[in-house]
C-alpha cells in the first residue's frame, strides 16, 4: 500500500507546481470601462495556484475567492464624479486640452490616493517583507506606478484597455504614425486620403502632446514615486522602457493594421460573459414582446444622456416616439415626457440586451468595449461618440459597413431618425457585421489561455528582455534618423549653393568676356 501511495505523490509533484507566484495589479483609474476586461485573468490565475493582489476602484464581488486580495481605491471617483463628459462635445472642448487641464492632473490624484492606502504601505514601506514576482501595471499615463517594479525587484506587463496611444508607442519603441487610422487621440481626422494641412495639423498635436508628458507629467509623477518610495528611484521612464510584455485590448478585425512592437500581445472580448444576467421581468416583457423588435440606445457609463441639453433631449424623445419599434433607453434619471414606446432605467444587463432575438440596432457613444459587444452579438449600430478614442471607434465601424456616425452637438431629428430607419430596414449592416463576427471570432487559440501563459512566462523567465527592441532607447532623433537627415539636407544645400555659385560666377565670366571681345575687335 506504500508504494502505490508513493507513486501518486510523485505524479502530483511533477504535475502539480512546485512554486506558485505572487502578483501584483495596479489598475487605479476610477473609469468602469477600464475595470471590466482583467477580471477573469485574474481568476484563471487563482485557479492556477497564483496568488493576486488587485488594486482597484472597482471591487468585485465574484473576485472575492482564495488567491484574490483586492485593496479598494475607490475614492478615486471622489474626483471624477463632477466632471459632465457631455459638455466637452457640445461645448467644443479640445480632447487634448481636457485631458492636460484634468485628466492628467487627475493621474496624481489617483496614485496618490494608491500610495496613501493603508493596504499598500503594508506592502512598499522599508520594513515590509512583501514580495512579488510579477507586476501587472496599466498604461494609462500614471508613470509613478512603475517605481513598484524597483521597490519589488520584479519584472513589469503592462496592460491597456485601449489601443495603444502614441506615447506608449513611443516608450516601447514602436513607430509614431501621427495620421494612421490607428491614432485615435486627434478624434476622427485620421486616414490615408488628408490633406496636406490636415496632417500638419494631426503632426503638431500628437508631438505637442508626447512633448507635454515628457516634459511636465513624467517629472511630477517621478517626484510622487521619491516621495514615497525615496529618491534613489531610477527614472520612471527608463523602468517603462523595460516592460517584459504589454496585453493590449485590440480586436484585429476593429483595428487598423499597423506594425506592432514583438512583446505586444493582442486580446479582446475578455469582458463578454457566456453565462448571461437575466433581464428584469418587467423588462424582459417590452422586449418580448417588441412585434417590430427594439432598440437599445446608450450613452455609456461616463457619458449620461441626463445630462444632454434639453434641446438634443428632445430631438430623441420625438424621434422614438415616431418609430414604429419600441425603444430601452439607458437614462440616469426620470425621463420627461417619455413616449409609450420607450423603456428607460438608469441600467441595464446591456449583454443580455444585445443577446436579445428582438433587437434592430444600438444607438451608442463608441466606446470600445461595447464596440467589441455589437460585433460579438451581431448587432448594427448608429455611433454619436462623446469623448477619448469614440470618434476613432465608431469610424472603425462606419468603414467596415457596420454602422454610422452622426455629429452628437449638431444632430437632427431629420438625421436621426433618417439614419435609423436605414440601419434597421437595409439588410447590408446585419448581412456585413454578421461576416465581421465570423472573422472576429476565428482565433487560433483560447486568448484567456494566451494571456495567462505569457504572464506565466514572464514570471518562469524573470522578464523578457529579448522581446524588446533597441529602439526604445535611442533618442529620438537616432530612432527616425533624424541627425542623419538634416546631415544630408544640409550637404545636399551646401552642394546647390556652391553648385550655384560657381555656375553663377561662371555665367558672369562668360559674360564679361563676351562683352570684352568685341570691344578688342574693335580697339585693333
Amino acid at each position: 500500500s506504500i508504494v502505490p501511495l508513493f507513486i501518486i505523490l510523485c505524479v502530483i509533484c511533477v504535475v502539480v507546481p512546485s512554486e506558485c507566484a505572487r502578483i501584483l495589479a495596479l489598475f487605479p483609474i476610477p473609469f468602469y470601462s477600464h475595470q471590466t476586461n482583467h477580471p477573469l485573468l485574474w481568476l484563471e490565475l487563482a485557479k492556477r495556484g497564483h496568488e493576486v493582489v488587485v488594486v482597484t476602484p472597482n471591487p468585485a464581488s465574484h473576485l472575492n475567492v482564495p488567491n484574490i486580495t483586492q485593496i479598494d481605491v475607490s475614492r478615486s471617483y471622489v474626483f471624477v464624479k463632477p466632471f459632465d463628459m457631455t459638455r466637452i462635445k457640445f461645448n467644443g472642448i479640445n480632447w487634448q486640452t481636457y485631458l492636460h487641464e484634468h485628466i492628467y492632473h487627475g493621474s496624481q490624484f489617483f496614485v496618490e490616493n494608491l500610495f496613501h492606502h493603508p493596504q499598500m504601505k503594508e506592502l512598499y514601506e522599508p520594513n515590509s517583507n512583501a514580495t512579488f514576482d510579477v507586476l501587472v501595471i496599466e498604461m494609462v499615463e500614471m508613470p509613478s506606478l512603475f517605481a513598484f517594479a524597483h521597490r519589488f525587484h520584479a519584472p513589469v506587463i503592462g496592460f491597456s484597455s485601449l489601443t495603444l496611444s502614441t506615447i506608449n508607442e513611443h516608450i516601447l519603441g514602436g513607430p509614431v504614425l501621427t495620421s494612421h487610422e490607428s491614432v485615435w487621440e486627434v478624434g476622427a481626422h485620421i486616414g490615408p486620403n488628408l490633406s496636406f494641412w490636415q496632417r500638419l495639423k494631426n503632426f503638431v498635436i500628437v508631438w505637442r502632446s508626447t512633448y507635454f508628458l515628457y516634459r511636465y507629467l513624467f517629472p511630477q509623477h517621478q517626484r510622487i514615486a521619491e516621495k514615497y518610495l525615496g529618491p534613489d528611484l531610477p527614472p520612471m521612464l527608463d523602468i517603462m522602457k523595460n516592460i517584459s510584455v504589454i496585453f493590449v485590448n485590440q480586436d484585429d478585425v476593429l483595428s487598423p493594421a499597423r506594425s506592432k512592437v514583438a512583446n505586444q500581445i493582442s486580446f479582446t472580448s475578455l469582458h463578454i460573459s457566456d453565462n448571461l444576467k437575466p433581464l428584469p421581468k418587467e423588462l424582459q416583457r417590452f422586449v418580448d414582446e417588441a412585434e417590430n423588435g427594439f432598440i437599445y440606445f446608450s450613452l455609456g457609463t461616463n457619458a449620461l444622456t441626463s445630462c444632454l441639453p434639453n434641446e438634443t433631449l428632445q430631438i430623441f424623445i420625438d424621434v422614438f416616439s415616431k418609430l414604429p419599434y419600441r425603444v430601452v433607453w439607458k437614462h440616469e434619471e426620470e425621463l420627461p415626457r417619455k413616449p409609450d414606446n420607450v423603456f428607460s432605467m438608469p441600467w441595464f444587463p446591456q449583454q443580455s440586451l444585445l443577446a436579445h432575438p428582438n433587437i434592430k440596432m444600438m444607438i451608442y457613444q463608441g466606446g470600445l468595449q461595447t464596440s467589441q459587444e455589437v460585433v460579438y452579438f451581431a448587432v448594427p449600430v448608429l455611433g454619436l461618440p462623446v469623448l477619448g478614442d469614440q470618434d476613432y471607434q465608431v469610424r472603425v465601424m462606419e468603414q467596415l459597413g457596420i454602422g454610422k456616425f452622426l455629429d452628437l452637438p449638431t444632430l437632427t431629428r431629420d438625421q436621426l431618425e433618417r439614419n435609423i430607419l436605414d440601419i434597421v430596414t437595409d439588410k447590408k449592416y446585419k448581412e456585413r457585421i454578421l461576416e465581421v463576427r465570423s472573422i472576429a471570432k476565428d482565433k487560433p487559440y483560447d486568448l484567456l489561455e494566451h494571456l495567462v501563459w505569457w504572464t506565466e512566462f514572464v514570471i518562469r523567465r524573470k522578464g523578457a528582455p529579448h522581446l524588446r527592441t533597441s529602439l526604445a532607447s535611442l533618442p529620438w532623433y537616432q530612432r527616425y534618423d533624424t541627425d542623419i537627415i538634416v546631415f544630408l539636407t544640409i550637404v545636399v544645400c551646401i552642394v546647390i549653393f556652391i553648385s550655384t555659385n560657381v555656375f553663377t560666377k561662371l555665367l558672369v565670366y562668360l559674360y564679361r568676356q563676351r562683352q570684352t571681345t568685341p570691344a578688342n575687335k574693335k580697339q585693333k
